[in-house]
């Protein structure tokens, strides 16, 4: 069985100190590629880095919307959180070191990137402007972007359409299944996290069963969302567990959940 971790976040704090061991871990259950997405210009080089030490992961670099500046000068990252502050950046300064480092690596796709609309973050205008260059950026270059979306797919769907982008993962996907037909039509994969193992998740568990088979991904997100059962910080091991709740949605064995799943990300992210 072989299994592709669509998200995670090995240059995270919980996870970095002990990478070699969770690398064992994760080559002990199968993980073969994982996609490892930075959040802001403070951990780019360290998921460059990472891709250069494990051949395994394939780097992705670019703003989480927690990490835009927003227009009073306040970062949009929620402030009760138990992790260390991250400085928030005002997109238009690092969109060129952005630029400048993905085309010294061609192997590295754009994001994270995305929306975040709950109502603590009051920086709308900042995250649409950066969401849509990061779009630009990944269609003039030709590369995927990872995208997170909360409480925003109404807005996003119109700026997909204004900024189309080659190929986009939505990554934890938390949308209702009535949008799944429009985000097909604008490019998207649909990755699901350890948030489907929980039966309260009723609208994931929902999306599993109506994304298309071609385009469904599964993903860990780590260090977050670790699956039930399994203790935090969650690591790229745990994703057999994804794996089998998104069988079961599904009505299929875990082995073709894992082939499917497998071959998908091949598509989305062999191109660079």
């Amino acid at each position: 069985m072989k299994l592709f971790d669509a998200h995670c976040h090995l240059q995270s704090p919980e996870i970095l100190p002990t990478i070699g061991k969770v690398m064992e871990r994760a080559a002990a259950a199968g993980v073969e590629r994982m996609a490892c997405c930075g959040t802001s210009p403070a951990d780019w080089n360290q998921v460059l880095q990472l891709a250069e030490q494990f051949p395994q992961v394939i780097p992705m670099i670019g703003i989480h919307p927690w990490f835009v500046k927003g227009r009073d000068g306040s970062p949009s990252r929620p402030h009760n959180t138990a992790r260390p502050a991250v400085e928030p950046y005002l997109w238009k300064q690092n969109i060129q070191t952005l630029e400048k480092l993905l085309r010294e690596n061609p192997g590295a796709g754009v994001g994270e990137t995305g929306l975040d609309f709950q109502e603590r973050f009051t920086n709308r205008a900042e995250q649409e402007a950066s969401f849509a260059a990061h779009l630009d950026l990944a269609r003039e270059l030709n590369r995927p972007v990872a995208v997170h979306c909360v409480h925003a797919w109404g807005r996003l769907i119109e700026i997909l359409r204004e900024h189309p982008a080659p190929k986009i993962i939505l990554h934890a996907f938390s949308g209702a299944p009535e949008l799944i037909p429009d985000l097909v039509e604008l490019n998207c994969w649909f990755s699901f996290c350890g948030s489907v193992t929980n039966p309260q998740a009723k609208r994931a568990r929902a999306s599993v069963v109506a994304v298309p088979t071609d385009r469904l991904l599964i993903e860990t997100d780590s260090p977050d969302f670790s699956p039930s059962g399994c203790l935090p910080p969650n690591e790229p091991a745990n994703l057999i567990h994804v794996a089998r709740a998104v069988a079961e949605l599904r009505g299929v064995s875990v082995d073709e959940v894992a082939n499917l799943t497998f071959f998908n990300a091949r598509q989305v992210f062999d191109a660079i």
